[in-house]
């Protein structure tokens, strides 16, 4: 290993840091290298705003599932509202003599999609009646839209279902009230 030679320090007017409360170490002290200089025994040091970051991130880990557990009643009251106004619509529309076009079986779907996501997500809950009743809900509107959609192209098939839309949107609302009856329970 070969010695370096020593390099002179700058002069001071070169130096930002005459005057100034002790300057780091390398800064004034340049030694003109092609080599890149590290200090081995330097310790990182973490500031005051990482360990803020630090307890935020442990908060949001510890209140969030708290959030969801405390909400899970009003946002399953929230996918039975969408799913019932979706439905009522479509009736609404096929009394208007509207059929359905695909954008609408989009519509429809979406929020089929959404509750389906919720169910997924609160599957420790499965053994209360509010999530049984709306897993059931659930399956009778994705067979009301799979209804809908298939016969929307046939204008045959479509006044032979518009005749039980009504029926089936009742039929939605009954297993709508069992969920909203669960709820109330605590169940």
């Amino acid at each position: 290993m070969r010695a370096r030679a020593e390099t002179p320090a700058p002069p001071l007017s070169r130096c930002p840091w005459v005057g100034r409360a002790s300057p780091p170490a390398p800064y004034c002290n340049e030694v003109s290298s092609a080599e890149p200089q590290a200090d081995i025994g330097a310790v990182p040091s973490y500031g005051a705003a990482s360990m803020r970051a630090g307890r935020c991130v442990l908060v949001v880990l510890v209140v969030v599932p708290a959030c969801l557990w405390r909400s899970y009643g009003e946002i399953m009251a929230v996918h039975v509202d969408v799913l019932l106004a979706l439905a009522d619509k479509t009736v609404a529309n096929a009394e208007a003599g509207r059929r359905p076009t695909s954008n609408d079986v989009v519509e429809l779907t979406y929020p089929l999609q959404r509750g389906q996501q919720f169910a997924h997500q609160f599957e420790g809950y499965r053994e209360r009646d509010s999530y049984r009743h709306f897993v059931a809900l659930l399956g009778r509107y994705e067979a009301f839209v799979q209804a809908i959609d298939a016969a929307r192209v046939d204008p045959r098939r479509w006044e032979a279902l518009q005749a039980s839309l009504k029926s089936d949107v009742a039929i939605l609302h009954d297993d709508a009230a069992q969920v909203r009856a669960a709820l109330a329970r605590g169940a």
